[in-house]
């Protein structure tokens, strides 16, 4: 098996998204910063959840979105992630199987499948409160071997390191990926995450991953800057592929010394209907077109189409027909 007809697996985030119309008196009343992602016990999702009506549940996480959109671009894929024995792992895994995505898992008893309240406001911004659930408890035992021999590339998130066995897990496929002559891509996730474990994100540049994925504000919290020149200068001695998405003003590319910039799509405001899952899908595009053996600007405007399409809809994932 090449190369290119190996698999893109994820590791991440098993959740479903329980999504909600707010308008912005109702947001404020919660008490919830705008768009923000906040992590919260059950019981506060519960007494959310009864505050506001909840009128679509779908797969999400945002690995595993990108995973899912990798699979609707016709790229095979997998992941490797952690339910709970409950009807939302029922969810999660009934999705990946009606999109050909490999997830070879056992769900546990001990905790429920997670799950992430997604508040939209007219403005289609979204405010995120997630319930982590069996999600973090992914570890080396969850590493399918014959997953991981048919993955040529791996794509993970630094919301693993907030979980020490999802970090090994993570540490331990990428190791097995790259020795075997595949790729590691990597997701800043988010800027406190970055924020949290600066030092061996940094230290991931040089060791395990091969492609980095931020935006604008995740790239600032490693590197102190989102300055497409400052940005260059601090990549250039690291041997990477990085793409930094600036929304509505596109998406930055460095590779060594070369740099691209493709532009965003000009899309109406009464087009968009939910920015859910915009930078997943991005991500989705960008590696199934790099793992094709697109150049990085071409594999950067299959991300964008993606983006573009996404946000046109509900919900972080391209539809199942």
């Amino acid at each position: 098996m090449s190369q290119t007809t190996k698999l893109i697996t994820g590791m991440g985030a098993a959740l479903v998204d329980l999504f909600a119309h707010v308008s912005e008196a109702e947001l404020a009343a919660l008490g919830s910063p705008k768009a923000s992602m906040s992590l919260v016990k059950p019981a506060r999702s519960d007494e959310m959840q009864k505050a506001v009506h909840v009128h679509e549940s779908q797969p999400g996480g945002s690995i595993a979105n990108s995973i899912a959109g990798i699979a609707a671009l016709g790229v095979a894929s997998g992941f490797i992630g952690k339910i709970g024995d409950d009807a939302l792992g029922a969810v999660f895994t009934d999705a990946f199987t009606r999109a050909n995505v490999r997830f070879p898992v056992t769900p546990m008893d001990a905790l429920p499948t997670g799950h992430c309240l997604v508040l939209v406001t007219p403005d289609a911004e979204r405010t995120m409160h997630t319930v982590l659930g069996a999600s973090v408890t992914t570890d080396t035992a969850d590493i399918d071997a014959a997953l991981l021999a048919d993955t040529g590339l791996l794509f993970g998130e630094g919301y693993l390191w907030d979980s020490p066995s999802a970090r090994a897990a993570f540490l331990a496929a990428a190791n097995g990926v790259r020795q075997a002559g595949g790729k590691v891509a990597f997701s800043l996730a988010d800027g406190l995450c970055v924020t949290r474990h600066h030092a061996d994100f940094m230290a991931l540049l040089d060791s395990h991953i091969d492609i980095l994925l931020a935006n604008e504000g995740e790239i600032t919290a490693l590197l102190g800057t989102d300055e497409p020149d400052a940005v260059a200068e601090k990549l250039a001695a690291h041997h990477l592929l990085a793409a930094v998405t600036h929304g509505a003003h596109g998406v930055h590319l460095y590779a060594g010394t070369r740099r691209a910039h493709v532009p965003a799509q000009n899309i109406a405001a009464d087009e968009i209907v939910d920015l859910t899952g915009a930078g997943d899908q991005f991500a989705a595009g960008f590696l199934a077109g790099l793992h094709q053996g697109k150049p990085m600007e071409d594999a950067a405007a299959m991300g964008v189409d993606a983006a573009s399409a996404v946000i046109r809809h509900i919900g972080p994932r391209p539809p199942l027909d």
